[in-house]
């Protein structure tokens, strides 16, 4: 249990906050490693590298990102990660200042807090005691923002052994009220404190009224300001951008725009000022389709310029990406209370504050602190927090009202420019042809309005009218993004992917896992033709890969009929290869085939066809229920019961027939105009 500091206390000094009795550290700036520390007491002393990390490893001591000062001070000599008893500056960043800009240096530190840091290092030492004053100082300020809030996310971080526990609680006591602690189970329920998103009817069809060259040329003039430079080339491309928007004359036949521009033409605000006028004349939404995030963080400051009002930016201007990006606040709630029985209680906490104070959630191209990204374990730790594929419970999940990833569908819904990537627009162009003009309960004309606006309808080809008009830059990358969205991989990681979604994680640790049977199973408990396929395709999807299937192919000891199939493909690329020792991906051709190949392929292709029918099936029982019980289901029903379904459209429509082509194809010739090739994907020499 956390404990507050007494007056006689080393937090110190006296009419301020409480600080710690630690040394401030920060690498010496020589090329043989070191620190210079100084004490409490002011106390400047040179240590040498194995001192220094000695020092780190043992002491509270005071330092700007533990792993890269370890790392710095070191200079390639081994050493142990730092402990949770260090006193990590940006922590305490991250706690006062959530999403806030800062870099993970002592100077980047002083910058984002206004501090003058010096150049040599003994400056930049006394310098971290004075940021950990100001930052302390910060929280005991009544017109702190939300001091009780802070106050109970520091306590559950405290008893997990926070180190700036301690002097955060003694500057934020008088927020706990009477008891002197939160109430139990709070401090990482950030469910609770966040905003609900509103439900809004969907925008009608936009208009089709034209943006002429002369009226781009004059929004252009007004975005870029009376004092801006002349410039006639940015001019003749903002004109010659406005054509894309004329109204089509048939259909079928839109009109498209291929422009290039030279560097420093200023491209980026010669599309926006046609597009912006077409989406204000027309009530309609513009596409604009990046590759980089450096693009869509630019584009977002160029948006800046057309609402100078944040209020009005925030509704019109929305950075869309895939599910992949945000927080899932059910993953969070799940590591959350992993985080009380013990370990991570500091990073959750962390965390929390982000999420509470996120412009929209984003961990991965957002604000969250990627250095806070990397103790979770770069990617891999995101993953876990964010939302995989084919999790989402929609309606059934209990912080859906609260959730990121519903908030920016909608908000992308009714604003006037939609800044995403690539690989967001092509995946949804694909899914728009593959799964063909809506139909049924999700059909525009027959879906509530409630129902429209709602986050299971995302990519349903029924919201194609809302993305009728696209800019894409850096339109080079658009064909590696088209290949990757309008492509299949039929591959150990893809089949055991299905295998989770179908069956759950089956005992995997640390992952939610929600199978089908979770998701759908109460929508079917009373229709019995459902339920029996539901349990065939349980049963089915036992031939698909299953956790540790890499290493049973590696070790030549394939289960079911997609591992035995992998692992003959395995066998031919080695049997092929002419670098089996070569640290890279290897490739070989599909023919002709090793012995049993064949066989393996067609036994695949009829484990694929027994589970398709009664997945179709479920899909199919599923748009009944709506159908038969449309007056009887509530508006939240009605769009998980609509996602469920879509769900596994997806994958019997679009993503087993393709696999199943695939393997229907391996006897057959190869046109002309493709190539065929077994491969095995490696990283850093392992096989993936």
């Amino acid at each position: 249990m956390p404990h507050f500091p007494s007056s006689d206390s080393p937090m110190r000094p006296p009419g301020g906050p409480m600080l710690p009795d630690a040394a401030a550290i920060v690498p010496a700036h020589t090329a043989r490693g070191g620190a210079i520390s100084v004490s409490a007491d002011g106390e400047v002393e040179e240590l040498a590298p194995e001192e220094a990390l000695r020092l780190i490893e043992r002491e509270p001591v005071m330092l700007v990102h533990a792993g890269f000062t370890a790392r710095r001070i070191a200079r390639g000599r081994a050493f142990r990660e730092a402990g949770p008893h260090v006193l990590d500056l940006l922590e305490l960043f991250a706690f006062v200042h959530p999403a806030q800009p800062c870099l993970p240096t002592a100077t980047g530190l002083a910058r984002a807090l206004g501090i003058e840091a010096g150049e040599s290092a003994e400056a930049q030492a006394m310098m971290l005691r004075e940021a950990a004053t100001r930052m302390l100082s910060t929280l005991q300020s009544p017109a702190f923002p939300d001091r009780p809030s802070a106050a109970r996310t520091a306590w559950r971080m405290a008893e997990g052994g926070w180190a700036w526990g301690p002097g955060v609680l003694a500057a934020l006591r008088d927020a706990l009220g009477r008891e002197g602690k939160p109430p139990a189970l709070r401090g990482f329920d950030i469910w609770n404190e966040l905003p609900e998103w509103e439900e809004c009817a969907p925008r009608p069809p936009a208009g089709s009224l034209p943006v002429s060259e002369a009226d781009a040329r004059a929004r252009l003039t007004e975005l870029a300001g009376a004092d801006a430079e002349s410039r006639p080339g940015q001019a003749d491309f903002a004109g010659i951008a406005s054509l894309a928007f004329a109204p089509r004359n048939a259909a079928g036949e839109p009109n498209v725009v291929i422009a290039e521009a030279g560097t420093g033409i200023g491209k980026t605000i010669g599309y926006i000022a046609p597009a912006s006028l077409w989406a204000a004349r027309n009530k309609g939404t513009v596409w604009i389709s990046t590759y980089t995030k450096n693009l869509q963080r630019q584009l977002d400051q160029e948006l800046t310029r057309l609402f100078s009002d944040p209020a009005e930016k925030a509704e019109k201007a929305v950075i869309r990406k895939g599910r992949e990006n945000y927080l899932c606040l059910l993953n969070f709630a799940e590591m959350a209370d992993r985080a009380a029985l013990g370990g991570g209680a500091a990073t959750i906490g962390l965390i929390a504050r982000w999420a509470k104070a996120s412009r929209d959630g984003d961990m991965v191209g957002g604000d969250f602190p990627a250095w806070l990204a990397a103790r979770l374990g770069g990617l891999t730790g995101r993953t876990g927090l964010t939302d995989r594929r084919g999790e989402c419970v929609y309606t059934a999940c209990p912080h859906y009202r609260k959730c990121f990833i519903e908030r920016a569908i909608r908000k992308a819904r009714r604003a006037d420019i939609v800044v995403a990537n690539h690989a967001l627009v092509m995946r949804q162009a694909a899914l728009d042809q593959a799964m063909g003009p809506a139909t049924g309960p999700a059909a525009p004309d027959k879906t509530k309005p409630a129902e429209a606006a709602g986050g299971a309808q995302d990519d349903a080809p029924g919201g194609r009218e809302a993305r009728s008009r696209f800019v894409f830059d850096e339109g080079h990358h658009i064909f590696d993004a088209a290949d990757s969205a309008f492509s299949a991989s039929l591959s150990g990681l893809e089949t055991a992917e299905l295998r989770r979604w179908i069956r759950g994680a089956e005992g995997q640790r640390g992952r939610r896992g929600r199978g089908i049977e979770e998701r759908v199973g109460d929508l079917i408990a009373e229709d019995k033709l459902a339920g029996e396929a539901l349990a065939t395709a349980l049963s089915a999807a036992a031939a698909l890969p299953a956790p540790g299937w890499a290493a049973r192919l590696n070790d030549g000891a394939p289960r079911g009929a997609a591992e035995r199939f992998l692992a003959l493909v395995r066998q031919q690329v080695y049997a092929r290869s002419e670098d089996g020792d070569s640290p890279f991906s290897l490739e070989a051709e599909t023919a002709p085939p090793i012995d049993g190949l064949d066989s393996a392929a067609g036994a695949l292709d009829d484990a694929l066809k027994r589970l398709a029918a009664p997945l179709r099936l479920i899909a199919d029982r599923l748009r009944a229920k709506l159908d038969d019980e449309a007056d009887d289901l509530d508006t939240s029903t009605r769009i998980r019961i609509d996602a469920a379904a879509r769900g596994i459209d997806r994958r019997v429509r679009i993503l087993i027939p393709s696999w199943r082509s695939m393997l229907g194809s391996l006897n057959a010739a190869t046109p002309e105009a493709f190539v065929d090739w077994f491969s095995i994907e490696r990283l850093f020499g392992r096989e993936m």
